[in-house]
């Protein structure tokens, strides 16, 4: 499959813009931010992909990040989506028809840290 220079550019800035969303996520659940309700009410934008986005590395990532927080937030440990080694290695599903394993570590990755914040709230509540 081949990708037009500016499709890779639309990917590129679709990433980068969720990305920062993601991480605005993570100041969240170190106690700093808004709460995603309190930024909802506001008129902020959500963390939710874009409708009809599917990544599949994004998506493996936060589907295990999501276990990896229910299962912390349950048993009361700290808050590190991080110290996972599933998280470091990153590659978890991939297959090479998905393109470089760099850009998938890096999908799995965000993913991963979105899942791990889910889950960690859910399992605290």
């Amino acid at each position: 499959m081949q990708f037009g220079r500016w499709n890779v550019v639309a990917v590129a800035i679709v990433i980068s813009a969720w990305g920062t969303t993601a991480l605005a996520g993570d100041d969240q659940a170190r106690g700093r931010g808004r709460s995603p309700a309190a930024a909802a009410r506001q008129g902020a934008p959500t963390r939710e992909p874009p409708a009809g986005y599917h990544e599949p590395a994004f998506e493996r990532g936060y589907s295990d990040g999501r276990e990896r927080g229910l299962a912390d937030g349950r048993r009361g440990a700290r808050y590190d989506p991080v110290e996972s080694g599933e998280y470091r290695r990153g590659d978890r599903g991939y297959a090479e028809t998905y393109g470089g394993r760099d850009a998938y570590r890096t999908n799995y990755r965000a993913g991963f840290r979105q899942g791990y914040d889910d889950g960690y709230r859910a399992g605290t509540r």
